[in-house]
């Protein structure tokens, strides 16, 4: 069965010891995110802090860090992700309208952001308090077809954020649609809801689909969602918090700094601004965050990769190389700056094919393809392809001037988003003609190996 909401997952996570219960109180300001950042770097469990100074309200931060964690989310082993992925999105589900739910058990008179949810400074430098998890539900003004993402926040005043959302981003292109009406633009926040209604949030979706279409056909049952208070949106019913309210339009003020996912400061600059219309809350929320700032094995790195690979798995077997083997965006390339590619090469030059479709998105710039023998997911085996399978006069595309991703700060004009994209074409010729045979011990002796493992006495850790 899936989960019916966050707290089902939390406590699949705590059975598996996934989960840390923090008890002793912690300032919410940089220490919660000093807890946290030491945690991520050393791949810890999720943390849900039980006492935080100045608030009743629980704080759980990074429920989606790891791939083992994804794989509870999806109910599946870690090895099937990319499989289940590709299987479930295959069968769509609708999400169903219900009259009620868990998320309005409390009705919020006096909404006040800088006390409630918990006013996190993550940190040094940054602008202010920022909501950082949460869905932002909105619908295009000429189709009405929803949409749903994760964007930062800045807490400005107890009815008023700032938002870092622009095109091409979905939401980005709904304020700029309803700004040319001169309309506000609707939207709902959900914070803490079940798993496959945030992983959806990081699919690489078209502007005319439904991410809670996806979040469905992911948990293999409709996603529940209730009718907001105040604006014309549906969230869902088993969310922890909602906060609803309207993108201004036309008004711009500063936001920013912020400490991004890429692990480097973001600058000020100004923004869209969002007044709060109201908020519900089921009875002793749960708020859910995420410290970004950690650029290896951060949870946006997580869901991105998850989310994307099979897309672009998809992609590449419809148009390019229908034996593509496998796809896979790096923890440290930040959640699609780096991806590699394994393919059963059919042609020569498939090779370069396959490089052009991965680079051609805006997030990547470094894109790498070997061949089936090697791991995408060992590091040390993709190294060792591009150590004795590539040399760069003949395997190396470079382009420059193309557009790329506006956090990256090695750009020549960082934030403009120009920069320059590079694939590394590392598969073996074509029937491996002119390359010598790999090292092999006979495949009978090897079998009996393993066969007799237990009895050589040796013990090997698994890592």
């Amino acid at each position: 069965m899936p989960y019916a909401d966050l707290r089902e997952y939390l406590a699949a996570l705590e059975r598996q010891g996934e989960l840390c219960r923090v008890t002793r109180q912690v300032s919410p300001e940089y220490e919660l995110a000093g807890v946290c950042i030491k945690t991520i770097a050393r791949r810890g469990p999720v943390l849900l802090f039980e006492s935080v100074k100045g608030s009743s309200t629980p704080v759980l931060n990074n429920p989606f860090g790891t791939r083992r964690r994804v794989a509870v989310a999806l109910e599946c082993e870690e090895r099937d992700l990319l499989r289940v992925w590709l299987d479930r999105m295959e069968r769509r589900i609708e999400p169903v309208l219900v009259a009620d739910g868990p998320c309005k058990e409390v009705r919020v008179r006096d909404v006040d952001l800088t006390t409630f949810p918990v006013p996190i400074l993550w940190h040094e430098g940054d602008g202010g308090p920022y909501i950082t998890f949460a869905q932002f539900i909105c619908k295009d003004p000429d189709t009405g077809v929803r949409n749903v993402g994760i964007y930062r926040m800045e807490v400005k005043g107890p009815r008023r954020t700032g938002l870092l959302v622009k095109p091409p981003q979905h939401a980005g292109v709904c304020i700029e649609k309803a700004e040319a009406r001169g309309e506000p633009l609707e939207f709902a926040l959900a914070i803490g809801t079940e798993p496959c209604a945030y992983l959806c949030t990081q699919a690489p979706m078209g502007f005319d689909e439904d991410e809670y279409v996806l979040a469905s056909s992911l948990r293999r049952a409709p996603l529940e969602l209730v009718r907001c208070e105040s604006v014309d949106l549906e969230v869902p019913a088993h969310a922890e918090i909602v906060i609803e309210g309207r993108v201004l339009p036309g008004a711009r003020e500063d936001e920013g700094p912020f400490g991004e996912w890429t692990g480097y400061m973001s600058g000020r600059a100004p923004r869209p601004v969002v007044e709060i219309t109201a908020m519900t809350h089921r009875r002793d929320p749960i708020y859910a965050v995420t410290y970004e700032g950690y650029p290896v094995w951060g949870p946006t790195n997580i869901m991105q990769a998850v989310a994307r690979e099979p897309e672009w798995f998809k992609k590449i077997r419809s148009l390019t190389c229908p034996s593509v083997v496998d796809v896979h965006f790096t923890p440290g390339g930040c959640a699609g700056l780096h991806a590699i590619a394994s393919i059963r090469k059919q042609v020569e030059g498939q090779g370069k094919n396959v490089l052009m479709d991965l680079l051609r998105t805006n997030q990547t710039k470094l894109a790498i393809v070997v061949d089936d023998d090697i791991d995408i997911r060992d590091p040390h085996m993709v190294e060792w392809a591009i150590a004795t399978r590539f040399q760069a006069d003949r395997d190396l595309i470079v382009v420059t001037d193309a557009a790329g991703m506006k956090l990256d700060p090695s750009q020549p004009s960082f934030p403009s988003g120009i920069g320059t994209k590079m694939g590394i074409d590392a598969t073996l010729p074509l029937g491996r003609k002119g390359f010598p045979e790999q090292n092999r011990i006979p495949d009978a002796v090897m079998r009996q190996v393993e066969a007799d493992w237990a009895s050589y006495g040796v013990r090997l850790d698994e890592r």
